[in-house]
């Protein structure tokens, strides 16, 4: 989880503790610095640990020796420095203009949208989920862990669907059947598959799921840190590029910028995201810290709650899930990981998500204060998109809406966490008024709560 906390608690013991990279500190001068990586293409991963002999100075480690051939290319060391840790995220494209161009010459079937997991592992689980993506404009469906059985069975065959029993008894998944309704209905169909699978199989799985149509793959569980394994999943990606599909890298993968290159690598996990509920109070660093190398896949929850046991439910408000579609940036975008089509009960705050892009023209980090507050507001054509949110606190936020376009009006849905008033099972109030440049909105955001507002010009 990230945390905010002084160097002198950090333990010394280097054996034992790490830090990820982007690493954010606030100097005493009041100025912020990030320590981070990029172009980690062909190298070991580096992290941080506390010098055993110097006070408060950090060592830098690599996950283990690097063996290459001269001429060498080594990762990008970075450090940004900002007055403000929101001047951080404003500049964050750095870790992207570090790596080299794009190496696809045709990127035009890459295309980013919004995802829904399937969780049943059932025909007809899969075709109330296609209906109910092409009525909410969500553009993905994925398959995740089971569809081919147990991942980590040695007898496990990717390039089949065989349902692990102990996900649905039935076994009743007939993709053919899918993938048609799929096809029909114009959403896409995205597959997990671990790490295990990819290692044995990945030059035949490939083109297979080509020739199924499949749109893209959620790489599951992957080694990560070493210079073997480095190599190994961005050749991985690069393979994925020749066959036409996109790229989602679970778990533990930190982004470096590698999507400048393979723009289809679209997003990746690296992060303690929402299947895990952490609450407001993580939410809020995450912006300054990991955000800053890249897109994470946060995996927005909504109405359920946690199937993980021992994992309680969501700790944040309605509107406060709203406003992280915003501010998370992922150009695939899950919602509603934990939920079935029969769990919406016709929530108006729903259409946010339906308007929702997942790629942007503009961003601008209006305000920010690490493990406290932060608001963004994002473009795509001539909309906007802003999400506010808080930490554990109740706060009061006015935010200017000045960077609108001058002499032009608009339209704003401001989502906001209404209470018992309410009278829906996610309380969020929809206020719709006429906006402009010389608007400032008053947020009045509840204990973990939140604000989003969908922004369109007249």
């Amino acid at each position: 989880m990230e945390q905010s906390l002084p160097l002198s608690r950090w333990s010394p013991r280097t054996d034992e503790y790490e830090c990820e990279r982007p690493l954010t500190l606030q100097l005493a001068n009041g100025i912020y610095a990030a320590l981070g990586e990029a172009r980690l293409l062909d190298y070991s991963r580096m992290k941080f640990v506390l010098s055993q002999g110097k006070k408060n100075t950090l060592v830098s480690r690599l996950f283990g020796s690097v063996t290459e051939s001269s001429p060498v290319q080594t990762p990008w060391r970075v450090i940004m420095v900002a007055d403000k840790p929101g001047d951080l995220l404003q500049n964050n494209d750095l870790f992207l203009n570090l790596n080299p161009p794009c190496a696809i010459a045709d990127t035009r079937w890459i295309r980013p949208g919004k995802v829904m997991r399937e969780v049943t592992l059932s025909t007809s689980g899969a075709r109330a989920l296609i209906d109910f993506c092409s009525r909410h404009r969500i553009e993905y469906i994925e398959f995740d862990a089971g569809w081919y059985g147990y991942e980590y069975s040695k007898d496990s065959d990717a390039s089949r669907v065989d349902v692990d029993p102990r996900r649905n008894p039935k076994k009743d998944l007939d993709f053919v059947v899918v993938l048609d309704y799929a096809r029909q209905k114009g959403i896409g169909v995205i597959l997990y598959v671990n790490h295990r699978a990819l290692e044995k199989q990945m030059d035949d799985l490939f083109p297979l799921y080509e020739s199924w149509g499949i749109r893209g793959l959620k790489f599951g569980f992957v080694h990560v840190g070493s210079h073997k394994w480095t190599s190994w999943v961005h050749e991985a990606v690069k393979k994925a590029a020749d066959h036409h599909l996109m790229v989602d890298i679970h778990d533990e993968y930190r982004p470096t910028g590698i999507s400048r290159t393979w723009p289809n690598l679209l997003t990746q996990e690296g992060v303690y995201g929402n299947e895990c509920m952490p609450d407001a109070d993580h939410n809020t660093v995450l912006p300054f810290t990991r955000f800053l190398a890249g897109a994470a896949d946060y995996t927005i929850c909504y109405y359920h709650q946690s199937s993980i046991k021992n994992v309680p439910g969501i700790k944040t408000t309605s509107a406060h899930q709203l406003a992280l579609s915003v501010i998370f940036y992922s150009p695939l975008q899950f919602v509603f990981w934990y939920d079935k089509p029969e769990d919406y009960q016709g929530e108006p705050e729903i259409e946010f998500f339906e308007h929702l892009p997942t790629v942007w023209d503009t961003t601008i980090v209006l305000s920010g204060e690490i493990g406290r507050q932060v608001a963004l507001a994002r473009k795509s054509g001539t909309s906007w998109f802003l999400g506010a949110i808080t930490n554990n606190q109740a706060r009061k936020m006015e935010i200017p809406l000045d960077f609108l376009d001058k002499n032009k009006t608009y339209q704003a849905a401001i989502y906001t966490d209404g209470g018992e008033a309410i009278k829906t099972r996610t309380h969020v109030k929809i206020e719709r008024r006429r906006v402009t440049a010389a608007t400032r909105l008053n947020a009045d955001l509840r204990p973990s709560g939140g604000m989003a507002v969908e922004i369109i010009r007249n």
